[in-house]
C-alpha cells in the first residue's frame, strides 16, 4: 500500500482558518494516485521484444558456398570422403528439402527456378570449369555444360564462358536456363576479360578484351560481332573493365596512378577520360563516380561532366535504388558514413555511423550490422530505410561474422565458427 502525504498532520489538527473544499481535495488525491499508478505501470512494462530471432544452424566449412532465394538456402558442401553435394534447406525452418551430388564445386547461384553450380574440371586434362543446372524445387539435374556462368544471367537464359587450361576465355555460349539448349555459340580469340552490358534491366551486349587490348562487342541475343577495336590495355600493373549502363568503363593502373577511360559500348568510341588522380571508379546509379583523395565526384556517364562533388568523402558504395553510401574512410564504421542520393550526392537522413557491414533487406531497405563490443560482444541489427534514411534498431544476437553475412528479405545468413546461422529479421 502506498502512503500519500497530503500535509503536516499536527497542523491539520488545529482549527482551519478557512473552510476545506473536500471535493477539490478528493480530486487532488485522485490525481496523485493516478500519476503514481501510471509511473508504476511504466516501470513494470517489459521492453519491446527483439525483432531479431535466430532460427536454425547447420555445419559450414570454409570451402563451402551458399546461395539463397526467397524460400530456400542452397549450400554447396564439400566432403573429404566423397563428392561434394548441394543441400537445399527451407529458409524459415531449416528443414532439408533435397540434396544432390555435384562434384568439386566452388560457386553456386540462382536464377528463377534453377540453381547453377560451377564446378572445377572433371579431370586434370579437362579445360576450364563446368556448370551444372539443378531444379530449385527437387534438385533434379537439368543439364550440364562446359563453361562458367555470367553474373548477368537473367530470365530464362544463361550466358556461359568457356576457358582453356590457362584460364583464357575461348568461347561464349547462350543457353536456356532450364533445358540447356544452345541459343548460340561462338569461338573467340582467347580473351583476358569479359563483361555483359545491360540496358533497361536486360543484357544487350557482351564485350571481351584480349591481353593485347583487342576488344570485341557481341550481340547478347545472337552472338553476332557488332564491333572490333584496339583499346589501351597492356603495359600496366592491372587493367579491368565493367559496364555502366550503355557505357564500358576501362580502368588501368600504372604505378600510383589510376586512369579510367569510358567508351560507348555499342561501337567502342571513346567518350571521356578521367582528368584527375583517382583511387577507383564505380557505377553510381545513373552516374559514374570517381573517388580518391580529392573527394567523390558523380559524373555524367556520356560526357564525364561533374554533376556533383563531395570533397568531404573519399569512398563510395553503390546500393542500387539510386542510393549510395559515402564515407571519408575505407571502413563503414567511420563516423563520417552517410546515405546519399545517387543523382545529387545529397545526404539523406542522419549519419550511418559505427556499422561493420550491410546486406540486402526487404524491398527499399538495407540491413546494417555492427559489433556492440565488450562486455556482451554481440551483433546489433538495424534497418536503414533507403527512401528517407530513417534507422530502426531491430535487436541484437550473439556475435556474427558481420562482414561475411548474406541478406534475404526478412533473413540474415551468417557464418559463426563452423556453422551457418539463419536469423529472422523484423
Amino acid at each position: 500500500m502506498t502512503l500519500i502525504e497530503l500535509g503536516d498532520t499536527e497542523a491539520a489538527a488545529e482549527p482551519a482558518a478557512a473552510p476545506v473544499d473536500l471535493r477539490r481535495l478528493g480530486r487532488l488525491a485522485l490525481a496523485v494516485l493516478t500519476s503514481v499508478g501510471l509511473a508504476s505501470m511504466t516501470a513494470s512494462t517489459p521492453p519491446a521484444p527483439s525483432l531479431v530471432r535466430p532460427l536454425w544452424t547447420t555445419a559450414l566449412q570454409p570451402s563451402d558456398t551458399v546461395a539463397t532465394d526467397s524460400r530456400t538456402v542452397y549450400l554447396n558442401r564439400s566432403s573429404p570422403s566423397g563428392p561434394a553435394r548441394v543441400f537445399a534447406y527451407d529458409l524459415g525452418t531449416g528443414r532439408l528439402r533435397w540434396s544432390t551430388p555435384t562434384g568439386d564445386a566452388y560457386g553456386i547461384r540462382t536464377v528463377p527456378g534453377v540453381v547453377l553450380v560451377t564446378t572445377g574440371p572433371s579431370a586434370p586434362s579437362s579445360p576450364g570449369p563446368r556448370t551444372i543446372a539443378l531444379d530449385a524445387e527437387t534438385g533434379t539435374r537439368l543439364w550440364q555444360a562446359t563453361g562458367a556462368t555470367s553474373p548477368s544471367a537473367a530470365g530464362d537464359r544463361v550466358l556461359l564462358a568457356e576457358n582453356d587450361q590457362s584460364g583464357a576465355i575461348t568461347g561464349l555460349r547462350l543457353v536456356g536456363s532450364r533445358n540447356g539448349h544452345p541459343v548460340w555459340r561462338r569461338s573467340i580469340t582467347p580473351a583476358e576479360e569479359w563483361t555483359t552490358v545491360t540496358e533497361g534491366g536486360r543484357p544487350t551486349a557482351v564485350v571481351t578484351v584480349t591481353g593485347t587490348g583487342d576488344a570485341t562487342v557481341y550481340g547478347y541475343d545472337d552472338g553476332a560481332v557488332r564491333r572490333r577495336s584496339r583499346i589501351p590495355w597492356n603495359g600496366v600493373y592491372s587493367a579491368t573493365l565493367f559496364a555502366a549502363g550503355a557505357q564500358l568503363v576501362v580502368v588501368r593502373t600504372a604505378s600510383a596512378q589510376t586512369v579510367a577511360t569510358v567508351y560507348r559500348a555499342a561501337d567502342l568510341r571513346v567518350l571521356w577520360r578521367s582528368d584527375e588522380l583517382i583511387g577507383y571508379v564505380t557505377s553510381c546509379g545513373p552516374l559514374i563516380c570517381t573517388a580518391g583523395v580529392r573527394g567523390v565526384t558523380g559524373r555524367d556517364p556520356a560526357t564525364g561532366r561533374p554533376i556533383w562533388r563531395r570533397d568531404d568523402m573519399r569512398f563510395v558504395w553503390d546500393l542500387g535504388h539510386d542510393r549510395l553510401l559515402l564515407s571519408a574512410a575505407a571502413n563503414l564504421d567511420s563516423p563520417t558514413t552517410v546515405l546519399a542520393d545517387a543523382a545529387t550526392g545529397r545526404t539523406i537522413g542522419r549519419r550511418v555511423a559505427g556499422q561493420k557491414a550491410f546486406v540486402a533487406g526487404p524491398a527499399g531497405s538495407l540491413t546494417l550490422l555492427r559489433a556492440t563490443g565488450k562486455p556482451d560482444d554481440r551483433t546489433a541489427v538495424n534497418r536503414l530505410d533507403l527512401a528517407d534514411g530513417r534507422q530502426t534498431p531491430l535487436g541484437t544476437v550473439d556475435r556474427l561474422a558481420e562482414q561475411d553475412c548474406q541478406g534475404a528479405s526478412g533473413y540474415l545468413l551468417c557464418p559463426r565458427g563452423n556453422t551457418l546461422t539463419v536469423t529472422a529479421v523484423g
